[in-house]
């Protein structure tokens, strides 16, 4: 049974985030901003904005100068004469309950005063992440809601789908399958990653009407899934016909431990680069343990994952070698594959302020019958449940 859908802002939430902006300008030596991407217009009024499908960190239709005065904010929405009419009928609402806020609207952006950080200063990427990047409020605030609601919505909506599609349907009747789940639930999602009978070795399978469910084969289902400026993503697997060998159902449950062992890594403090040398030696402790014999030559297999937040999917992927910081209350997203079998598993934290990071639990919207999770803690302490495989 589907949760009920949370406000997309509520006054509460676009007080703390004004609150919030307000401090880091400060920080920064600065008296407004241009926000223009279209995440993080959407983590200012909790609306999408594009006309046209887009990436997170892409430039929105509609922009906002945001200017801190004494008195308060005032906010003004520049886009094109047809943007128009919808910004006039919707944004007001969204900041009436803020007081000291001016909200105007224009079809050009007005002289930038001094001070104003836009996209052509060197700081902009840097200050606008601080902006939007950590999760504002903490684990009380309205935010973290949303993002808790989303992370168990998706999982929800792709075990339904799982249970519906049949053998002999392709790709883009699987997609949309998926797509409809999703929408049941009033979730929007950027990204839908089917993979079907032959697809089972591609790390990012696309889509096709030439690649069907088989009558015993593995299906992967993935999705990018938003909510106002929030960003979940989520993967199961469906083995359809015979299940699982004894080998791969081991392989699985290692990747599940080898998968939290990793997220253990993510930290308050931790480099990219010593997340990424640590990585093999994680999965090799996991192989060794439960006897699985290559699973440490799995870690570096697929990407391997990174932080994300209203401006993307991933802000970055990890890199070999990277020198960017974790920092309390962002959010990540990791998702390895074993060589055994190609399967996958994904789970989403945020880094917490000390100790180790917090795993959003995708299991309280799903039905029991529809997809069972494993609850997995790993050596340091991270705990958190894993989507199982699911059975047809």
């Amino acid at each position: 049974m589907a949760e009920r859908v949370p406000e997309m802002m509520s006054a509460t939430e676009l007080r703390v985030k004004l609150a919030h902006l307000r401090e880091e300008l400060a920080r920064a030596k600065r008296q407004g901003i241009l926000v223009v991407p279209e995440g993080a217009m959407r983590w200012l009024s909790g609306m999408r904005h594009q006309i046209a499908d887009m990436t997170p960190d892409a430039a929105s239709p509609v922009s906002a100068l945001v200017m801190v005065r004494t008195s308060g904010f005032e906010i003004t929405l520049v886009a094109k004469a047809f943007e128009q009419p919808r910004l006039k009928d919707r944004v007001p609402e969204v900041f009436a309950d803020q007081e000291g806020v001016v909200i105007r609207f224009t079809e050009a952006i007005p002289a930038l005063e001094p001070g104003v950080l836009s996209p052509a200063d060197s700081q902009y990427l840097e200050v606008l992440g601080r902006i939007v990047r950590p999760l504002v409020g903490g684990f009380e605030g309205d935010q973290f809601r949303k993002l808790a609601w989303l992370a168990a919505g998706a999982t929800a909506a792709l075990a339904e789908s799982a249970h519906r599609i049949e053998p002999g349907m392709d790709g883009i009747e699987v997609r949309a399958d998926v797509l409809g789940s999703l929408a049941d639930r009033k979730i929007e999602t950027n990204l839908v990653l089917v993979a079907l009978e032959g697809q089972e070795r591609h790390l990012h399978p696309l889509y096709e009407s030439r690649y069907r469910i088989g009558k015993d084969c593995w299906v992967k289902l993935v999705t990018g899934a938003r909510y106002a400026e929030c960003i979940v993503s989520a993967t199961v697997m469906v083995k359809f016909g015979a299940r699982p060998t004894a080998q791969v159902a081991l392989a699985y449950r290692a990747l599940q431990q080898a998968t939290m062992e990793y997220a253990d890594g993510w930290r308050a403090g931790a480099v990219e680069g010593d997340l990424w040398a640590g990585l093999g030696g994680r999965f090799k402790a996991v192989e060794d343990r439960l006897g699985v014999p290559g699973l440490a030559a799995s870690a570096y297999v697929h990407h391997l994952g990174g932080p994300t937040s209203p401006l993307g999917n991933r802000d970055y992927l990890l890199a070999q070698g990277g020198t960017r910081t974790m920092f309390p209350w962002m959010q990540f997203a990791i998702n390895p594959v074993e060589t055994i079998a190609n399967t996958k598993v994904e789970v989403q934290g945020v880094v917490t302020p000390g100790g180790a990071p917090f795993m959003l639990d995708c299991s309280t919207q799903v039905s029991k019958r529809l997809l069972s999770f494993t609850e997995v803690t790993a050596q340091g302490g991270t705990r958190g449940k894993v989507p199982d495989i699911i059975q047809r």
